[in-house]
């Protein structure tokens, strides 16, 4: 699957090309205090790795969101990145990444998917839990200094709530 239009408010999901780098670049500057390099997203882009997946969500030609994600092997999966523009906010396009994103990465075998999030970040915990993810961790100072994450997994027992 690498494109996908039923979304309500007229999104697709598709892969992400180097033409999508400005955008999500701009997202990613705009969504986190320590961005990632346009190196990183640059150097991934050129040399793709066959586990690592990197999926805009557009509306017309706009990147309006981004995920990024990790297939490890046949029992494990790693969401490292999602964000959306902040002007599209509260759309349900994160919820439309994350349904995306885990509808690929259980494609063709249930995984464990693990993921973090700042213990500040409230919006998206209640975005996670949604799709049955619980902490089953902490990482102090993940963020910085003082800044912890929450370590979230969703087991293959766990049911979608999309």
């Amino acid at each position: 699957m690498t494109t996908r239009n039923s979304h309500p408010n007229n999104l697709t999901f598709e892969p992400m090309h180097k033409d999508d780098l400005q955008q999500v670049l701009a997202i990613e500057n705009q969504c986190f205090e320590d961005p990632w390099s346009a190196t990183y997203f640059r150097l991934s882009l050129k040399r793709p790795r066959s586990y690592e997946y990197f999926y805009v969500a557009k509306r017309e030609q706009t990147v309006v969101g981004y995920i990024i994600f990790y297939i490890l092997h046949e029992e494990e999966a790693q969401i490292l990145n999602i964000a959306v523009l902040p002007a599209c906010q509260r759309q349900g396009i994160g919820k439309y990444l994350l349904a995306s994103a885990l509808e690929m990465i259980h494609a063709d075998a249930e995984r464990e998917v693990f993921l973090e999030v700042a213990v500040s970040n409230l919006p998206a915990q209640y975005l996670y839990r949604q799709f049955g993810f619980r902490i089953c961790g902490i990482r102090k100072n993940y963020y910085g200094r003082y800044k912890d994450a929450y370590v979230l997994c969703k087991g293959v027992e766990e049911d979608d709530a999309t």
